[in-house]
């Protein structure tokens, strides 16, 4: 039995999902921000040859959960996968908030169901896993740790595949991708972050091949350079007099990293009030 874990990298929000199977069955963890990239994905699960067990949304940000109706739709035996139920709250928290700012305009099919939408999107299809592991059909674990702090999501799920001796960290990890540190990501969760970023290691090891949410994969470098990173924003948004002036030295600082004119400036906007 071998298991592999393969990365589907999107252009929207530079994210990621990842294929982790054994010889004869998948499971699919993130299903991306647009619903046209979700169809690609499924048509990659589709061409595998192999059973689709899971869908495993990692947090409640919706460039990880916006192509759930597409997998539903072509998957309809298939569970729709959160870890715990701050999770699943999380999910539809986040949407009902993009739903008010107009930031659904582009997913109308993934506005909540509702008397006045009966089009939307049904969210009580999301489940929430019994139990803390999943198991392809050969055997092999995914083990789905979710004690970390808030950081860049309120609850975030990691997944271990000790058989692919792989960490899947969600968005604790980000690697040449700007990170999000726009609403609801204070100074206090960033701490946190990098208190996380410590704990990963410590958990994992250092021998473990990092899958990050946004970005390739690597080794466990990829904690240092994003620890370097939050580092760099929190100094630049303190000590920065405009939204302008942090914006341009991230980007001096940060030349070659994706998401500048998305994730980058409203991040800014955040944390930067003048």
């Amino acid at each position: 039995m071998s298991v592999t874990v393969t990365r589907f990298a999107a252009p929207t929000a530079s994210v990621n999902s990842w294929l982790v199977a054994d010889d004869t069955s998948l499971i699919v963890i993130d299903v991306l921000r647009s619903s046209s990239e979700a169809a690609e994905l499924a048509d990659e699960v589709a061409a595998s040859g192999k059973q689709l067990l899971a869908v495993v949304v990692t947090h409640g940000h919706p460039d990880h959960y916006i192509g759930l109706r597409t997998f539903a739709e072509r998957f309809p035996h298939v569970p729709l996968l959160v870890a715990t139920r701050e999770i699943a709250d999380d999910v539809t928290g986040f949407t009902s908030w993009m739903e008010s700012v107009g930031w659904l305009d582009a997913e109308p099919t993934m506005k909540p169901r509702s008397t006045a939408n009966p089009d939307g999107f049904d969210y009580g299809l999301i489940e929430v896993a019994d139990r803390p592991e999943l198991t392809l059909a050969q055997g092999a674990v995914l083990r789905l740790d979710t004690d970390w702090p808030a950081a860049e999501a309120d609850h975030t799920t990691v997944v271990h595949v000790p058989a692919a001796n792989a960490v899947l960290t969600s968005d604790l990890v980000y690697s040449g991708v700007h990170a999000w540190e726009g609403p609801q990501v204070t100074r206090d969760n960033i701490q946190s972050w990098l208190t996380a970023l410590d704990a990963l290691q410590e958990r994992y090891g250092s021998d473990v091949t990092v899958h990050p949410g946004h970005g390739p994969q690597g080794d466990t470098t990829r904690y240092e350079e994003i620890r370097l990173y939050l580092h760099d924003f929190l100094a630049v948004t303190e000590s920065a007099t405009s939204r302008e002036e942090a914006l341009s030295e991230m980007i001096r600082r940060y030349p070659d990293h994706h998401q500048a004119d998305f994730l980058l400036p409203l991040s800014i906007d955040f944390h930067v009030h003048t």
